[in-house]
């Protein structure tokens, strides 16, 4: 899923976070990362990655 550089080391195309990530594998669990929360802290909006449908099967 996507292209990185001649080396191997950057991605330049189909760019993915961490975040990204993380919200796939909650998906595939069944749980919404946006709606998951840890009591008695505040979640950025920036924390919320978008699940990679073109993964998924």
């Amino acid at each position: 899923h996507g292209l990185t550089d001649e080396l191997g080391f950057h991605a330049v195309e189909n760019r993915h976070y961490v975040t990204d990530i993380h919200a796939t594998v909650l998906h595939q669990f069944g749980l919404d990362s946006h709606k998951l929360e840890v009591p008695g802290r505040k979640r950025l909006e920036l924390d919320h990655g978008e699940v990679i449908k073109n993964i998924l099967a």
